[in-house]
């Protein structure tokens, strides 16, 4: 399937035509100014973390105005290659609203394998590709979302060690054979969404995956 997010404007408002026909982006409170994450990292990495929707920091909008993270955020929509895939756990961008939320997240993972490890290895699909503070129980699929659910099932074909973080019900309605797969795992909790040791049963079979695979 084609990768929709190649043809994302050069400008703001930063959003797929198809996608505004869909929805209207005040009654989702969409950050539009800011740019989309429907994924994090490389869609062939060997784990794959399934989330909800890019997380909004009222940093955000000072984090994308400076150009190397703005560029990295670019080149993360289009799988170009350019330091670390996962560039949200990138040490440049520490001091970024992304680099603290999903660092918390990835932490102990980090710690047990190594950040290049987690951030090559660790791919991330979001159930929803746009900034917004709150989004309806009920997700709106929206057209390019169609793409991030094809980058999901080719994962799992290929055997990928899948980690639910969020919004199980969703997840579980866009592709359905998430159900019946045996290397699909859900987070105990979701309201912390932390991969760790006390938050996953299979947390060390998924640390040997990534020692396994690392590159």
């Amino acid at each position: 399937m084609e990768n929709p997010w190649t043809g994302l404007p050069g400008r703001k408002p930063y959003a797929l035509p198809e996608d505004l026909e869909a929805v209207d982006p005040g009654q989702y409170g969409l950050h539009t100014e800011l740019l989309p994450t429907p994924f994090i990292g490389d869609p062939s990495a060997p784990v794959v973390l399934l989330s909800r929707n890019p997380h909004f920091d009222s940093q955000d909008a000072r984090d994308y105005r400076e150009p190397e993270f703005h560029d990295a955020a670019i080149r993360n929509l289009t799988h170009e290659a350019g330091g670390l895939p996962f560039f949200a756990i990138d040490p440049r961008f520490r001091h970024t609203a992304s680099y603290r939320w999903w660092y918390s997240k990835l932490k102990e993972l980090v710690l047990d394998t190594s950040r290049e490890t987690v951030a090559r290895g660790v791919f991330c699909v979001q159930a929803f590709p746009y900034h917004s503070l709150e989004l309806p129980r009920a997700i709106p699929m929206l057209p390019s979302q169609g793409y991030a659910n094809d980058l999901l099932a080719r994962a799992l074909d290929r055997g990928a060690f899948v980690v639910g973080m969020l919004v199980r019900e969703h997840w579980e309605k866009a592709v359905p054979q998430l159900k019946s797969n045996s290397r699909v795992h859900w987070l105990r909790s979701a309201r912390t969404g932390t991969v760790s040791s006390g938050n996953l049963d299979r947390y060390h079979a998924l640390v040997s995956e990534l020692r396994r695979n690392a590159r």
